[in-house]
């Protein structure tokens, strides 16, 4: 079973070299790695070649910048393997056979569209670990969509990373699943569209990935108007995709409650607008309050608990204040 990890590649010259390594660290060794560089402007491109002179199993793929949805869609045209593993390019993987115990589980139930790994934060100035949320032990075995799904919400626990996957090329292929060019949150609207194809999935508690904290210019240290526009993009696709998808009735109510949860991320990052912003998206976010009353998820619940005795304003005033002191 041979598997091609695809990692996009865009101003991360002081972390390449340490993901790349982890990879061909691996026990298990029928693997390619395709370097996609989405027209990085460092050193990175050099060593991307750089890497492929190393070890015929990596490819150095150059393409012009188009953003991380678009480098892993260009990835994923060129791979090869029966199975495909997405990185970003400034984490990196944990222990040498990682790779070996993960195709043994898909080797073992080839009925699964893909498999869920777990991942922990590193932090690299103090160089420790801090491991996510365990997925329910249930999950551990051929599970359908409908009851992963509602397992996932209801822990609050949402793996949507496709970075957290071992995943058939076939299946996604015959999914015709892609990553939205230019979103942000892009693996939110895949992560559904992937679990909602799948028959079967599986989510197994070995912590391989490490997600590397703080590092400078990452998306994920602000919240951006940008940032904020694409979340309530989605919310709003995955509203108006709902009714056809083919989830049974009470899973959508699941995942009307994750969207509600992303709501409330919205609203606790109002404070990191410019004023003259706030009020108007403010006021865009109200009109998704009726999402706080799918309490499945732990979080949303006690939001819509708050929300009911304070009201939409104050508590929008109080997620701000939590976020900031995140």
């Amino acid at each position: 079973m041979k598997v091609s990890f695809i990692l996009p590649i865009y101003n991360v010259e002081k972390y390449l070299s340490e993901c790349v390594e982890s990879i061909l660290a691996q026990t298990y060794s029928d693997f390619e790695v395709l370097l996609v560089d989405d027209g990085s402007p460092d050193n990175c491109p050099a060593l991307c070649d750089e890497w492929a002179r190393v070890d015929n199993r990596i490819k150095a793929l150059h393409k012009p910048n188009g953003g991380l949805s678009d480098a892993r869609n260009y990835g994923l045209e060129h791979a090869q393997g029966d199975y495909v593993i997405f990185v970003d390019s400034d984490d990196f993987w944990v222990g040498k056979d990682s790779l070996e115990r993960l195709v043994n589980i898909v080797d073992a139930h080839p009925e699964c569209d893909f498999i869920s790994f777990n991942c922990s934060y590193y932090y690299q100035d103090t160089n420790t670990y801090k491991k996510w949320v365990a997925y329910d032990d249930k999950l551990a075995f051929p599970t359908d969509k409908d009851t992963a799904m509602r397992s996932l919400v209801a822990s609050g626990t949402m793996p949507m990373s496709a970075c957290l996957k071992v995943i058939s090329r076939k299946s996604l292929s015959d999914m015709g699943l892609k990553f939205i060019k230019g979103l942000l949150s892009e693996d939110i609207p895949w992560f559904i569209d992937l679990i909602d194809g799948s028959n079967k999935c599986m989510l197994v508690n070995d912590f391989v990935y490490a997600y590397r904290q703080g590092v400078a210019g990452s998306i994920t240290n602000s919240f951006s108007e940008r940032n904020l526009n694409s979340k309530l993009r989605i919310i709003d696709n995955e509203l108006q995709k709902l009714k056809k998808r083919s989830f049974e009735e009470s899973t959508k109510n699941y995942i009307k409650s994750f969207l509600a949860y992303e709501l409330c991320i919205c609203l606790g990052g109002l404070g990191q607008l410019d004023k003259s912003l706030r009020d108007e998206y403010y006021e865009k976010l109200k009109s998704y309050k009726w999402l706080l009353k799918y309490r499945q998820n732990p979080k949303v619940k006690k939001v819509s608990i708050l929300n009911s005795l304070v009201g939409f304003r104050l508590t929008s005033f109080f997620l701000e204040f939590y976020f900031s002191r995140r």
